[in-house]
């Protein structure tokens, strides 16, 4: 094979585009990642988010190993924290392992943006910025260009503190609509958000009585704080190639987690597996049908049940989650691909409307491989 067919354009350095990117360069092709700002990360404002730990038995880091990426960033195990239903009678939750890790994002030092950056430059990985491709580039294309359109949305503020590290969590529609608002505190560093599945156009809202509700139940100094936002999109298509040669990663590809957005797993996921369709030829649609649609259709049932259990449903499911000395477990068995779980995804499947309804760019016989291409295949009633 010539240096040229070795040559695989990428397009996008986020974490699904540069996993790929690591794991080409380390099979010994020529990765390079073409990124339209000047650096990673510029999404984020050095919110913190969530490794989730709790889908699978293996642990996080065992995840990271086997898809080829070192810890070179902050990623700190958090075994639970204390929750709050509409009630705000505080509700403990523990896990034996870690519920989930802690990570940046960001332009940051030590942020998990730059920890991948730093990780693609070292295996080799050329990468280009300021660079938005205006033509699809010969050979075979990765597309990791990030969420098109909000399925959810966050909206909340960074700052400083000397309070301990907690991870606190609230379930209340008045303050999140059939999602959570979240705070997390690390080395004197802390994010405070709410998470909303509807009725975006009152974000501000929103925040301003989940930050009054944080504040009634957390005796915490805020410092220096700054504002962020932040968007999810979520669907299910069963082709995530394109003329057999384009292959789309991360939620690009609609790989997200619908119930509460923890979806990095899936966009990592993506990226190795877009990566191993490369190296061994194999099938990247049939590799993600195998690998992470099952994990998606269960969020999706997931998701469905959460919409629906409302403020007395939210306070219930607290209140068994208490009960047991580890609720990773419990979350286990909800993310399996159950017999029932498969129906009730049929179900939600028909139900679930994504807010993204055409996927083609705007521009008229357009081949700008910025843009999602493919058909629209989400249900809805």
């Amino acid at each position: 094979m010539s240096n040229t067919d070795r040559t695989i354009h990428i397009v996008g350095a986020g974490p699904a585009g540069l996993v790929a990117a690591i794991n080409l360069a380390k099979a010994g092709f020529n990765p390079i990642v073409h990124e339209q700002h000047e650096d990673v990360g510029k999404r984020f404002n050095g919110d913190f988010q969530g490794l989730e730990n709790w889908t699978t038995e293996e642990d996080v880091t065992e995840f990271l190993d086997s898809i080829g990426i070192e810890i070179n960033f902050r990623c700190v195990p958090y075994f639970g924290g204390d929750f709050y239903g509409p009630n705000l009678k505080k509700i403990p939750i523990k896990t034996q392992k870690p519920l989930f890790y802690l990570i940046e994002r960001g332009v940051n030092e030590g942020s998990f943006d730059q920890g991948l950056k730093q990780q693609a430059l070292k295996a080799g990985v050329k990468i280009s910025w300021n660079d938005k491709l205006e033509t699809t580039p010969p050979g075979k294309v990765i597309v990791g260009t990030g969420p098109k359109a909000a399925d959810a949305i966050a909206k909340g503020i960074v700052f400083k503190t000397s309070h301990p590290d907690m991870c606190v969590g609230f379930v209340d529609n008045r303050i999140a609509p059939r999602a959570y608002a979240y705070l997390l505190v690390n080395n004197g560093s802390a994010t405070f958000a709410t998470c909303l599945f509807e009725d975006f156009k009152n974000e501000k809202m929103y925040f301003e009585k989940a930050l009054q509700t944080m504040q009634k139940v957390v005796d915490i100094e805020i410092s220096q704080p700054k504002e962020f936002g932040g968007f999810a999109n979520f669907y299910l298509n069963p082709f995530v190639t394109k003329n057999g040669r384009i292959l789309y990663v991360g939620e690009n590809a609609g790989f997200q987690d619908a119930l509460w957005g923890f979806g990095i797993r899936y966009a990592l996921m993506s990226g190795f597996l877009a990566a191993q369709s490369i190296i061994t030829g194999k099938s990247y649609d049939e590799l993600c049908k195998q690998h992470i649609h099952p994990f998606l259709k269960v969020s999706l049932a997931n998701r469905m049940i959460f919409a629906h259990l409302g403020n007395r449903g939210y306070q219930w499911l607290l209140n068994k989650f208490s009960r047991v000395k580890d609720a990773r477990l419990i979350l286990q068995r909800h993310n399996k691909y159950s017999l029932l779980k498969k129906t009730l995804f049929l179900i939600a499947y028909r139900w679930y409307r994504t807010r993204l309804i055409d996927k083609q760019c705007m521009h008229q016989n357009c081949n700008c491989v910025w843009c999602r291409c493919g058909k629209e295949v989400s249900k809805s009633l």
